[in-house]
């Protein structure tokens, strides 16, 4: 989920991008879509589920809730969504390619620490 963005209320007319300081109204109706836009692709359960789908042949579990992916490929050879990229800080981010400063991140480890009692 995104580190840098702070929604004032859920229906609140407004949102403010703490990265940067900027407010942006509902009414600026482009605008504010590119904040739902990255919003939803900055979350775990959407970055996870892309990441499954771009690696089908890949044993892939999950934890949303904790931001962690274990995967039996090296992260290294994993396709990532577009706009996606690893980096050892970051993990699997989108976090210097979004036009709003919201990003996500998730975290990735080899399958055999996955304890599905755990998630």
């Amino acid at each position: 989920m995104s580190n840098s963005k702070e929604i004032l209320h859920p229906d609140s007319a407004v949102i403010k991008n703490s990265a940067t300081g900027k407010v942006v109204k509902k009414t600026d109706t482009q605008l504010w879509k590119v904040f739902e836009d990255e919003m939803k692709k900055s979350s775990p359960d959407f970055i996870i589920e892309e990441v499954r789908k771009l690696n089908p042949e890949v044993r892939i579990e999950a934890d949303a809730d904790r931001w962690l992916l274990f995967s039996s490929v090296d992260i290294e050879k994993l396709v990532l969504p577009e706009w996606f990229y690893y980096n050892q800080k970051n993990w699997i981010t989108n976090k210097h390619t979004t036009q709003s400063g919201i990003y996500g991140s998730v975290h990735v480890y080899p399958i055999e620490y996955y304890d599905p009692e755990l998630v």
